[in-house]
């Protein structure tokens, strides 16, 4: 890592964020063409690692591409112990291994309806500029000290930059009659100051801001449970970098401590976000140094305790926000919670009448795995908005700072330390040969790819509730709905009996038939998990998914769906209304041949020279 400080952005100049969409954009499509086989999906590619180059040589230096360097780097991190998950006997329950808050105002049940009361205030769109901020938002970056907190708790905030202050506003993400949020909290004057920034080196190429408190922000009454961002800005018209927090329900209200008071409960993919950001020019999938798709030099250890850059400050923007917005709109009550959180608080979930999961989930630990099942057992629904959910198999550990700091994957249980003693810890594909727990088991599909251009899906089963009220008709296309990654269903030994496949999207991938599917199945409980096959379900609901054109009537089309989907499953097992039956989808080559236009098939890269 270079030890020379790049100096502060100019006004005027290019943007740092803009400049890094740029690197992701190039950075996917690289992944995709140079990916010849399915164990390599995490490999960046020698063509983004160029662009990076460049990119991080006009001013990136040691911190990345959204926040100011440090004046030199930091003494290095340690990374010593890492700590086994413990088994838990297959389909039982992990015991919780924290407490929910006993603060009155945490525990406080909150009466049936209370989210059409939320919602009727005031809201404030302002938060939505942090989205691609300006250059004058590189200003100042910082980060907060947990990734949620109840009613009660206090918040760390941490910054550094080069200003000697900066306002911090509270934005509470919701509906509000189309603002999409409402302020709760703002402070005018936070004090920053230039700090260090660490980086552990091999093998687990660790970055950590460890920057000091700037701010200790107490979580009052005012702060409803609900999503929020703190967006930070150097000056008042800045667009700002925004921050994720969940403010958690910790009541009785569904009858045990700490289950809320909603039938919904939204689990923010925090670990996905942090597998993806690149701040101090490490992530989960490349580092700025081996341009090769070895990637050695990647993260195996991320942090929490840095700012968020890259995939993964704009992840909760794609895939999470889009659905809060929804869920909010129809006047339906909703817990929140974090994939971290039900690591801690397995039992939550299924104190729920169903789990939502955003538009891509792709880390999951082993108790988070486990008390998905269970839920789903017990007769929780899961609404999969997304692809490639359940994929990498990801471990928590502490930081100097507190517990469930930094996340592991390691990727190769080769590379794993804790795999040597028991395959079984190893951060791998869930469907590797050390944990042979295919995702398919528990989402329905399994996944597909990256990188489709174009396509479209088409409408198998009109018939399903699930289309209730859209007027589809069998053979329907949905222009321009494929999109990010995909999943599809492969009717294998994984695959669920009774699995309904309701749409497809025919695609040609490397030369070969391939396909995107939509689906839902029915398990003995009588729960429903619904899957949406692509990544970017979400971000078209309101019409803004990055290099992506998002068809009006198709948006208009997956809201229905998104609609039918939260109010049902709001109401208990879906699957006691609504048994699934085995309906499979044509085979790809058909989807193919029958398309009626060759756009609504998608292309993947070329296939290889031979």
């Amino acid at each position: 890592m270079p030890t020379d400080t790049p100096p502060p952005p100019a006004a005027d100049g290019p943007s740092a964020r803009a400049a890094n969409r740029q690197e992701r954009a190039a950075h996917e499509r690289g992944r995709v063409a140079n990916r010849q086989s399915r164990p390599a999906r995490w490999k960046a590619v020698a063509g983004s690692a160029v662009l990076a180059v460049g990119v991080f040589a006009i001013g990136y230096g040691c911190t990345g591409g959204s926040a100011p360097a440090a004046a030199r780097p930091g003494p290095p991190v340690t990374v010593t112990s890492q700590t086994p998950e413990p088994q838990t006997k297959g389909g039982s329950l992990p015991a919780d291994r924290t407490q929910p808050s006993t603060a009155a105002c945490a525990t406080k049940r909150r009466p049936a309806g209370w989210a059409k009361t939320e919602n009727a205030q005031h809201g404030d769109a302002s938060w939505r500029a942090s989205y691609d901020t300006d250059p004058s938002s590189d200003i100042v970056a910082g980060y907060l000290d947990q990734v949620s907190a109840a009613c009660g708790d206090t918040v760390g905030l941490h910054l550094s930059g080069y200003v000697s202050s900066a306002s911090v506003t509270a934005y509470r993400i919701g509906w509000y009659g189309g603002a999409g949020g409402r302020v709760v909290w703002s402070e005018a004057k936070v004090p920053v100051a230039a700090s260090q920034v660490k980086n552990s080196g091999a093998p687990t190429y660790t970055v950590e801001a460890s920057w000091p408190v700037a701010a200790r922000i107490s979580i009052t009454q005012a702060w409803t449970p609900g999503f929020y961002l703190l967006v930070v800005r150097a000056r008042p018209h800045d667009a700002g970098d925004a921050i994720p927090l969940v403010v958690r329900d910790d009541s009785d209200g569904n009858g045990a401590p700490g289950s809320g008071s909603s039938p919904l409960l939204l689990q923010a993919s925090v670990l996905t976000y942090q597998a993806y950001n690149n701040y101090g020019r490490y992530s989960l999938y490349y580092g700025p140094k081996d341009q090769s798709s070895k990637r050695t030099d990647r993260s195996r250890v991320a942090s929490f305790d840095r700012p968020s850059n890259g995939d993964g400050y704009q992840a909760p923007f794609l895939y999470d926000i889009p659905l809060i917005g929804e869920a909010e709109k129809l006047g339906l009550d909703i817990d929140y919670t974090t994939d971290v959180d039900v690591d801690r608080r397995p039992s939550q979930v299924a104190a729920h009448k169903a789990l939502l999961i955003g538009g891509h989930s792709e880390y999951w630990t082993r108790r988070m795995y486990d008390a998905a099942v269970y839920a789903r057992d017990n007769g929780t629904n899961i609404a999969f908005f997304g692809a490639n959910e359940v994929y990498w198999h990801a471990r928590l550990e502490p930081s100097p700072a507190g517990p469930d700091r930094r996340m592991v994957v390691y990727r190769q249980a080769a590379e794993d330390p804790l795999a040597k003693s028991d395959p079984a810890q190893a951060t791998v594909l869930w469907d590797s040969p050390q944990l042979q727990r295919p995702e398919a088991t528990l989402v329905g599909p399994a996944y597909g790819e990256l990188g489709a251009t174009g396509g479209a899906f088409r409408v198998l089963q009109p018939d399903s509730w699930i289309l209730a009220g859209t007027g589809a008709v069998k053979e329907q296309v949905l222009k321009d709905s494929l999109g990010g990654e995909y999943d599809t269903v492969k009717n294998d030994y994984a695959t669920p009996p009774d699995i309904d496949v309701i749409a497809a999207a025919p695609i040609l991938f490397s030369g070969q038939p391939a396909m995107a599917t939509m689906s839902y199945y029915s398990a003995p409980s009588g729960a429903g998990v619904f899957a949406g096959g692509m990544t970017y379900w979400d971000c078209q609901l309101v019409q803004q998914c990055k290099n992506h054109e998002v068809n009006p009537s198709t948006a208009k089309l997956l809201t229905t769906m998104t609609d039918n989907v939260l109010r049902d499953f709001a109401q208990g097992p879906a699957g006691q209304r609504h048994p699934s039956a085995h309906r499979p989808a044509p085979s790809a080559r058909a989807l193919i041949s029958s398309a009626a236009s060759q756009s609504d098939v998608g292309i993947g890269p070329p296939a290889p020279a031979r």
